[in-house]
């Protein structure tokens, strides 16, 4: 009889912090380095080792050890140790994709810098698969993929090898880790432990593979040495009368020899979130809302703002320190890290990724202002004006709606103009400032010079349509009479999309265009939360506390801009889970909530500001919708928008069936959810928030705002029984979790008829805002961060208009715009949501030439013709220019 083969693969699942910080990790992580490098370089039979898929260790470990450069190169090569395709294991669902795809881009870099990035698109421990990762792995150069999380027994169907597939038709080699990544951690010849787990366990797994012989057996776990006595151990297994043979391997190894021998037919689509036998936890997608909030901000900056602004320093030959964008998305990349941005960890690490996030937000204001400044100035050059206000269109989109600019003038009243004429504005807040005072020397010594003071202006103006990357200028001009904000005794605001009511303490939205209406549609619910960090856990019998009265504040009106103002009927909350238990001891908070509609723009944009001061609960924000009883809802990831379940098929008998989780049909989104039927369509965009819940009986959405526990580790929670996740007879305290701090929350609604995917995106995206605007000026020097510094300005004249792209198909979207290897090349990548193939109808003011690329940024083939988009899919070019014409 022929034994069935065991591929045995030693590697270690790396956590760079966690409940430990990562200066514990770190020093760990130099001590195991050291002593795997010896083992692999003194015993041959010790043939390789996996280090978890990340590349950030060797970063880490050479700042200690240098010197071990060549020997952790050799061991690379040879294919004795394995790094790579990860920078970090990040989490999947929380970041940007475009985040994703760069982490990506650095790991295999990073990788094949020392020899060999690992062909496996490995996860091994991440709370959920987005359902673009094939199609993402595939185009990197990766042909397989292993994976623990997110798949339902149901939907192995006779292997554990699987063929994965995205929402553009590409598909990957898949190994589902049905006991995860440690079932032979302690692997031994020691009969009881034949007899009790691997002998059982191996047994399973054979019957849960009937197409193949080689079964794959990861041996490792969280921060472990390398065990030394792995290849004797399988010596000892081989020299008894067992029906496996067992070898020393490698996940490449292992899926090349299973795939090329046996046929894998079997198909599973798009995001993967069972929680069948791992835990996904859900709900910690709304633990630490304040480093959910950074992290979008972080990124909007990176992508949405810096990078773009430096493909416009680019096409105008402007020079800034591009070698700072490595070490920015570096760090950001380690705050991404599992159990990092998922904020599942100890107080102090999440302290760390605060740190990092904001540093790399500071960075990106710094270069941001450099940039707009060193344009700005040459312009100025040009149009011998020395106060002028630059607006930069970092989108190949045009740029058709209003922009929010910053404004300093001496006087109160002031106008801005282009080519003469007027540019429609409204100032939304205006501030008197006091100009301080100078130091000058004299030859009697220092003396104080008062300097006179001037105003701070907050406005919002209709730009001249832009149809693409590039930027324009206007003049400001000191007197004039400015449109401004002003308060209004009405109870409702609108715009010529909708009306917005307010009746008898609640609140009324309308579509003028279409006649739909929803009536009280905002609404808060507070209930305890008795979990941790990683999950959330509801009180059994519980009445929620909700306020969906609303008092008003105020109503502001102006040319381009109404502002309603409210605060919620007082929420009384318990202090803490112990008086939410007893009924008693309740501490006031109150919402205040702002509602704002600008000029032509279809969506409602909605403030929500409040202050902390109650522990152990969970915050949503209801919004009632028309569409009535959904069944599923959309929401966006990667590139098109992925349809969800409202009611779980699963949650019926989920214990008696063995579940680790309760599966709640509760999501996390990129930017964007909706519910829609023929005839509605109800989307939140937000910034910042990621998680939400249909409740279909009440045609609710649920965004949760956040939750506050204090808790890392808990045994035995109603929504997940059992030991705690990954922390064993240790409950970590972590009263930062708790958010007693004031927080913002930022969202727009729409209410329309039905759209298409790509029109509920472009919203999306103009929520987002991908534009910049700069006022040169010499009245303030600390609305910018580089403001009071000297720069080495080139005092050359350019063009006060400039546009470089075009992109006139709106049912294409950008994902990303950056500059390429090439001074001449940008790197452009479009996606298209829809069903149905799109061309491409770039357009230049240039001659262009464009060249597909893969992820890796490496050049495909030459496009020329109608280059067309497939449905739910995405290209990535190289946009290269010629020169302007004379």
């Amino acid at each position: 009889m022929k034994k069935k083969q065991i591929y045995v693969v030693a590697h270690c699942h790396w956590d760079a912090e966690w409940y430990f910080t990562c200066e514990d990790s770190h020093i760990l992580l130099v001590e195991n380095l050291d002593y795997l490098l010896d083992l692999l370089e003194t015993d041959a039979s010790f043939t390789s080792y996996t280090f978890d898929g990340l590349t950030i260790v060797l970063d880490d470990y050479l700042q200690v050890r240098p010197e071990n450069e060549a020997r952790l190169k050799a061991l690379i090569s040879a294919r004795r140790l394995f790094v790579g395709p990860w920078y970090t294991q990040c989490d999947s669902l929380l970041i940007r994709t475009e985040s994703l795809i760069r982490n990506l881009q650095y790991g295999i870099a990073t990788a094949e810098r020392f020899g060999h990035s690992m062909n496996v698109g490995y996860l091994p421990d991440i709370f959920g698969q987005h359902a673009y990762l094939p199609a993402l792995f595939r185009d990197l150069g990766i042909d397989y993929c292993v994976l623990q999380r997110g798949i339902y027994t149901d939907q192995i169907q006779g292997d554990l090898n699987l063929n994965w597939r995205a929402p553009n038709q590409q598909t990957i080699a898949t190994n589902y880790l049905y006991y995860g990544y440690g079932p032979g951690k302690f692997l031994s010849t020691d009969k009881a432990y034949l007899e009790g787990r691997l002998l059982p366990i191996l047994e399973q797994l054979a019957a849960m593979n009937t197409r193949t012989d080689k079964i794959l057996l990861p041996c490792g776990g969280d921060q472990v040495l390398p065990n030394a006595s792995f290849p004797a151990t399988v010596r000892a297994l081989n020299a008894q009368d067992l029906p496996w043979h067992f070898q020393m391997a490698d996940y490449e190894s292992y899926m090349r020899d299973a795939w090329s021998e046996s046929e894998f037919s079997h198909t599973i689509d798009g995001e993967l979130f069972a929680c069948q036998k791992s835990r996904i936890h859900r709900t910690c997608h709304s633990t630490r809302y304040d480093l959910k909030r950074q992290t979008w901000r972080t990124e909007q900056l990176l992508l949405d703002k810096l990078e773009p602004l430096t493909v416009i320093a680019q096409q105008l030959n402007i020079s800034w320190p591009a070698p700072l964008m490595d070490e920015m998305w570096k760090k950001v990349f380690s705050a991404h890290a599992h159990n990092g941005i998922e904020a599942s960890n100890a107080d102090a690490v999440n302290q760390n990724n605060m740190v990092r996030l904001v540093s790399v937000e500071r960075s990106a204001l710094s270069l941001i202002n450099l940039l707009k400044k060193k344009i700005s100035n040459q312009i100025a050059c040009q149009l011998e004006q020395n106060n002028i206000l630059t607006i930069f269109n970092g989108d190949i989109s045009p740029l058709d709606g209003l922009v929010s600019a910053v404004i300093f003038t001496r006087q109160k009243e002031f106008a801005l103009t282009q080519n003469g004429e007027a540019v429609a504005l409204t100032v939304v807040e205006q501030t008197p400032l006091d100009g301080g005072q100078i130091v000058i020397v004299t030859a009697g010594g220092e003396k104080l010079q008062p300097v006179e003071g001037y105003w701070r202006s907050e406005v919002l103006l209709r730009v001249p349509p832009m149809r693409g990357l590039g930027y324009q200028t206007l003049l400001v001009e000191e007197g004039g009479a400015a449109n401004v904000l002003s308060h209004a005794p009405v109870t409702a605001i609108e715009n010529v999309h909708y009306a917005l009511r307010f009746v008898d303490g609640g609140l009324t939205l309308e579509n003028r265009l279409t006649g739909q209406s929803v009536t009280d549609f905002l609404r808060f619910v507070d209930c305890g939360d008795d979990g941790d960090e990683f999950d959330f856990a509801p009180l059994e019998d519980e009445t929620p506390i909700d306020a969906g009265a609303f008092r008003l504040i105020a109503c502001e009106t102006g040319d381009l801009l109404s502002r309603m103002t409210l605060e919620s009927s007082t929420l009384l909350l318990p202090a803490d889970m112990n008086a939410r238990k007893a009924r008693a001891g309740l501490t006031p908070m109150t919402i205040t909530t702002t509602l704002e509609l600008r000029a032509r723009e279809p969506l409602l944009r909605i403030t929500h500001a409040l202050v902390n001061a109650a522990q152990d609960h969970r915050l949503r924000v209801q919004i009632k919708t028309p569409v009535v009883n959904p069944a599923e809802s959309w929401a966006d990831q990667g590139f098109s928008l992925i349809r969800r379940d409202t009611r779980s098929r699963y949650l019926d008998g989920w214990r008696e069936q063995g579940f680790v989780e309760k599966p709640v049909p509760i999501y996390t989104m990129e930017n964007l959810v909706c519910l829609r039927d023929g005839k509605n369509v109800m989307a939140a965009i937000t910034q910042g928030i990621k998680e939400y819940e249909v409740l279909p009986d009440e045609d609710t959405l649920a965004l949760t705002l956040y939750r506050s526990v204090g808790l890392l580790g808990k045994d035995d929670t109603p929504w997940r029984p059992g030991r705690a996740s990954g922390i064993n007879n240790k409950v970590v305290e972590t009263p930062d979790a708790q958010l007693l701090q004031p927080m913002t929350f930022h969202y727009a609604l729409l209410l329309d008829a039905a759209k298409t995917d790509a029109a509920l995106l472009t919203q999306a995206n103009r929520y987002r805002e991908r534009y910049l605007s700069y006022q040169l000026q010499t009245l303030n020097t600390f609305e910018e961060r580089l403001e009071r510094f000297s720069l080495p300005l080139v005092n050359e004249g350019i063009a006060s208009y400039a546009r470089w792209l075009t992109l006139d198909n709106p049912n294409l979207l950008m994902s990303v715009c950056k500059p390429g290897a090439a001074p001449d090349e940008i790197i452009l990548r479009v996606f298209n949501p829809g069903e149905q193939a799109e061309k491409l109808a770039l357009k230049s003011t240039r001659k262009m030439e464009l060249f597909q690329l893969s992820l890796r940024e490496e050049r495909v083939a030459p496009l020329a013709g109608d280059v067309m988009v497939a449905a739910r899919d995405y290209l990535t070019l190289a946009v290269v220019l010629g020169p302007p014409s004379p």
